[in-house]
């Protein structure tokens, strides 16, 4: 197995286009060592892609702009994700308890993984997009699109993940995240992000409401039914509630580590309870 480490993109886009299949584009590469091994069987070349200046967090008039090899603690400990309408980025990497996993593993390759993993539910819930680079130039797509089924995604060969990006939130948002696992180390079995924003009069203007790791596809969805149930109605508990039992439009699947019916019911617990935390800060004006 060859090792590169490239210090600027052309490079990286020039040794992924000549090695092609072979190659695979690593930072922390948490995951796959310490869950999927076996991914790295047919892999003939490693590109480490920490030096190419990738690790950022910015927010503009546009939204907020995350950088591809940015860690999870550094999404963590940043002001931009820790307050507002975006603190419930540093929510989710929260509720992820192994330290030594959230000092390398980077928001890039939690969205190539397409599995159960934590930070592509969150970035589904606010809309985000991927902005993926290769040798024939950039291009954008949207979160929902990216993922293509379990272990799956856009990219082609010769591609990576350059960085997600967040539209601005509307005025009175309010996100929230909840989590269920058997296990600190564990991957988690159901994972739920929502976000609200709240009109003028209270009612809420703006619902998604995204489920993963319970999905049957594997990849996080956004549960339309739940959405539905929030749009145009005043947040009380009987609206989330009601919204909570509509998240049953997601399938979930059955495996050895819960059947598809335990994991319906935590999905609709985690959809109440981060329905809860969102409209709390979307009603504290945040």
């Amino acid at each position: 197995m060859e090792y590169f480490s490239p210090d600027n993109l052309d490079e990286a886009y020039r040794l992924l286009a000549q090695y092609g299949e072979d190659a695979v584009p690593i930072a922390g590469s948490s995951f796959f060592m310490g869950h999927r091994e076996d991914l790295f069987d047919e892999v003939q070349v490693v590109i480490n892609i920490k030096r190419l200046g990738l690790s950022y967090i910015e927010l503009d008039d546009g939204g907020l702009t995350i950088g591809a090899t940015t860690t999870l603690n550094e999404i963590f400990f940043s002001e931009l994700c820790r307050q507002g309408a975006f603190r419930v980025f540093s929510e989710t990497v929260a509720e992820l308890h192994i330290n030594e996993v959230k000092n390398v593993a980077t928001i890039g390759g939690e969205v190539c993984i397409a599995g159960e993993v934590d930070m592509p539910v969150t970035l589904l819930a606010y809309d985000a997009n991927v902005v993926i680079g290769g040798a024939n130039g950039s291009r954008t797509m949207s979160m929902a699109d990216f993922h293509r089924g379990y272990l799956n995604n856009a990219l082609e060969i010769g591609e990576m993940v350059i960085e997600v990006q967040m539209p601005r939130p509307l005025v009175a948002t309010g996100g929230g995240f909840a989590k269920f696992e058997r296990t600190a180390a564990d991957l988690p079995i159901v994972n739920v992000a929502v976000r609200i924003a709240l009109d003028t009069d209270g009612t809420c203007k703006e619902a998604r409401v995204a489920v993963g790791a319970a999905t049957v596809t594997g990849v996080p969805r956004r549960s339309v039914s739940a959405e539905a149930a929030l749009t145009g109605r005043q947040l009380d508990d009987q609206a989330i509630a009601e919204a909570a039992e509509a998240s049953n439009d997601i399938e979930c699947i059955d495996d050895f580590r819960a059947t598809g019916e335990l994991r319906s019911l935590w999905v609709r617990c985690g959809v109440e309870d981060a329905l809860k935390r969102a409209v709390a800060r979307a009603q504290a004006g945040e």
